[in-house]
């Protein structure tokens, strides 16, 4: 069985001075530390969130500048696209009058030609059927 005496006080009062000294000395600077870092964390994390909020801004307001910066630079280039295009348009119309143009001239030196060299071979013809025929019958027609 268990003997209650004085001893038992003694250490109940050793005990509570334990915790007491403990209190002081270990558990409040332990939990200040804690209390501290926890802050310290928060306040970084809040930090970074913002920084992150604020490089989302920068990043629109980026965009933004870009697209109005590109914008001019677009409207030249279809501007530019638009000009090319339309000189390549005057540019095949001239070439097509030109080559029309070249085409009936061509055509008509043809004919001329034509004309020219039939009249030619009919002259030759002549001459060279009558040369055959005097042949074949051996003797002059004219």
């Amino acid at each position: 069985m268990i003997d209650f005496d004085k001893t038992i006080i003694y250490q109940f009062v050793n005990f509570l001075i334990l915790l007491i000294l403990l209190n002081i000395f270990l558990f409040k600077p332990v939990l200040r530390a804690l209390s501290k870092r926890e802050d310290t964390i928060k306040s970084l994390t809040d930090g970074a969130e913002e920084a992150k909020g604020g490089a989302k801004d920068f990043e629109k307001r980026y965009d933004e500048l870009t697209r109005e910066k590109k914008k001019p630079i677009l409207e030249s280039k279809d501007t530019a696209i638009s000009e090319a295009h339309n000189n390549a348009v005057k540019v095949i119309e001239k070439a097509r009058h030109e080559l029309t143009a070249d085409l009936t001239r061509i055509k008509s030196e043809i004919k001329v030609e034509g004309a020219r060299v039939y009249e030619s071979l009919r002259t030759d013809v002549d001459r060279l059927s009558s040369e055959v025929a005097e042949k074949i019958l051996k003797r002059s027609l004219q």
